[in-house]
């Protein structure tokens, strides 16, 4: 191999993995600065430049997102999808409010299926728990002021 050939391929081998995110938190911090310099520029962008925007948006949003949706937190999760509006937002200038709407309309009915789960099959049960642990209170409760009454009434 040429050393001009050599060196081209190591400068791309370079360049691409320098790209690519290294970690979960590698990852949210290319994926902020890449939706940061979109903002910064939106405005002058060409067709070309949308093109480019949009293949390293689908990477963060679904090549890079897929190594690691596993150790994302909730928080993670609600970074990501500000940054994926807000990419939306600059590209489309969409509503935010369809945007939001589509995002965590499936996040939104799980909670409302977990929530209804709950309900069916623990609330009873912890209801029950609660009323003993306040009666459980209430009974110490008055049984310390009938000790204090006493150790009033003893002392005059």
């Amino acid at each position: 191999m040429k050393p001009i050939n050599f060196l081209f391929v190591f400068g791309l081998i370079y360049l691409l993995s320098c790209s690519q995110p290294t970690s979960k938190e590698d990852y949210l911090n290319k994926f902020s600065r890449f939706v940061q310099r979109v903002e910064e520029n939106h405005k002058k962008y060409t067709t070309n430049d949308w093109e480019w925007a949009d293949k390293k948006f689908e990477r963060y949003n679904s090549e890079w997102y897929i190594n690691y949706r596993n150790e994302f937190t909730f928080e993670d999760q609600i970074k990501i999808k500000g940054l994926i509006i807000k990419y939306h937002a600059l590209k489309n200038k969409e509503s935010i409010g369809d945007l939001l709407h589509d995002l965590f309309k499936d996040d939104v009915n799980n909670i409302g299926d977990k929530f209804q789960q709950y309900v069916d099959e623990d609330l009873d049960e912890d209801l029950d728990k609660i009323i003993d642990g306040a009666t459980e209170i209430g009974d110490s409760a008055v049984k310390v002021l009938e000790q204090v009454v006493k150790e009033l009434d003893e002392s005059f």
